[in-house]
């Protein structure tokens, strides 16, 4: 070290004792050593932005565990997920029974940071089933932020919902529109994406299209599936505080094997209570088919008031048939005690997404005043699958199951520090059996309450 930066260290070192309200006497003491040639230019600038950097951090607790290196280029960060559910369920005709379980929604653990400072990586593990499974494993070359390239199994950026983690749903699960004939999730393959300007993100991806750790066929009848997804914040592009004005569209093109695209994405869909199959097809003599999926997603937030919704159709153009499926929801949230959801709001190069609520006051029982944060939520959402039924050329229902849902939901949600909530959600959904109705066996409708309890780092 130079023998200049000794006593100036010494210093910094003891200043840093002082509480924060008198950090500005930190930085006095550097422009004094410089005018009196103790210190040359560049080492005080070194100093100010170390100190910069540690007042950010006071008063802080970080999300995850971290470990960084000597030189500051390289990193590794633990995280990790609990969700723990209780689940009810009356459904009607009176002989399927009422059913409650407790079980453990999702339990993750991963790892993430950064190699030589342009490095980006993330894996996580996922139990699934009593089994570990992949979730994300990806290289993300960051240097140049306006276009970046990720590599391996990652979220492909094409729903809101979607690219929001399971830890900040407006419910305890996610919509119609999540749905895996609807919208390519986790996958693996390459995507460029970016931010050329501050409130705008785009993605273009070419990935398997056969969902998380599956690979593709031999058939010649496949081919990758690209995906293509763009939005805008308005109000962080025109600094709108305390406003979210988000408008995002996708699209994914892919020719699809049939027969590795039924026994592996299978084109099913469950309900957001129980999660009972309602909708399943076999592809009654297609043997080629062009898949084509077109989305869009709004989102506006004003305070601790926030409306989102999207809307996705996909179309099976087949040798035989030409049919659709479509999904929409509509959900309005409400922090009841006051936070803003501009505040977790987070514009990335994936896409834009609402991240973690931090309450004005955290949970603290033993001074009575810290409460967490509240938040009340309502939702509808609908599945559409009538262009496939019974008897269609092309894709065909099975005879006991029907193929359109709608589902009404009310959530409570309390968020005692940024890591800890507890989530209660209530779902009324109704079945429909179109162009099914002589053979249909299933259930008619559903009345499901989920209760969670999470903790996440």
């Amino acid at each position: 070290m130079n023998k200049k930066l000794i006593p100036a260290v010494v210093a910094s070192m003891f200043a840093a004792q002082i509480p924060l309200v008198y950090a500005d006497s930190t930085q006095d003491l550097i422009d004094a050593l410089v005018v009196k040639g103790v210190l040359t230019e560049d080492e005080a600038s070194l100093l100010t932005k170390g100190r910069k950097a540690e007042k950010k951090s006071e008063g802080t607790v970080s999300k995850k565990l971290e470990l960084v290196s000597p030189d500051g280029k390289s990193s590794v960060k633990l995280s990790g997920r609990v969700q723990a559910d209780y689940r009810y369920f009356d459904a009607s005709p009176e002989s399927k029974d009422e059913e409650d379980e407790f079980s453990m929604r999702r339990v993750y653990l991963g790892a993430d940071g950064k190699w030589n400072e342009y490095i980006g990586y993330k894996a996580n593990l996922e139990l699934s089933s009593g089994s570990m499974i992949l979730g994300e494993a990806y290289l993300n070359l960051e240097y140049f932020k306006p276009a970046q390239l990720t590599f391996g199994q990652f979220k492909t950026s094409m729903s809101l919902e979607e690219r929001t983690s399971s830890r900040f749903l407006n419910f305890t699960e996610r919509s119609y529109v999540n749905n895996a004939g609807i919208t390519e999730g986790k996958d693996t393959g390459v995507m460029l994406h970016g931010t050329p300007t501050k409130g705008f993100n785009y993605s273009l991806a070419a990935v398997n299209g056969y969902g998380m750790n599956n690979g593709m066929s031999d058939n010649n009848d496949d081919s990758l599936a690209y995906i293509g997804h763009v939005d805008v914040d308005l109000a962080t592009m025109n600094k709108w505080k305390g406003k979210v004005f988000h408008i995002g569209a996708s699209a994914k093109m892919q020719d699809i094997d049939v027969s590795n695209y039924m026994n592996t994405v299978k084109m099913s869909q469950g309900s957001i209570g129980k999660g009972s199959t309602f909708y399943t097809a076999a592809a009654n003599g297609a043997t080629e088919t062009d898949l084509r999926t077109f989305g869009g997603e709004l989102a506006f937030a004003n305070g601790p008031w926030k409306v989102q919704g999207e809307y996705a159709t996909t179309n099976f153009d087949s040798n035989v048939d030409d049919q659709d499926i479509k999904a929409y929801y509509l959900e309005a949230a409400w922090l009841i005690t006051g936070e803003n959801y501009a505040d977790s709001y987070k514009s990335k190069s994936m896409g834009g997404k609402f991240d973690r609520i931090k309450p004005n006051s955290n949970f603290n029982p033993e001074n009575g005043k810290g409460i967490g944060a509240w938040e009340v939520a309502l939702g509808y959402s609908k599945f559409d699958a009538s262009d496939v039924t019974e008897a269609s050329a092309g894709y065909d229902i099975t005879a006991a199951m029907a193929n359109e849902a709608k589902s009404w939901r009310a959530g409570l949600k309390w968020i005692l520090d940024p890591n800890t909530r507890m989530m209660l959600s209530y779902v009324d959904t109704d079945f429909d059996v179109s162009g099914n109705t002589s053979t249909y066996t299933g259930i008619n409708d559903e009345q499901a309450i989920n209760l969670r309890a999470q903790f996440d780092f």
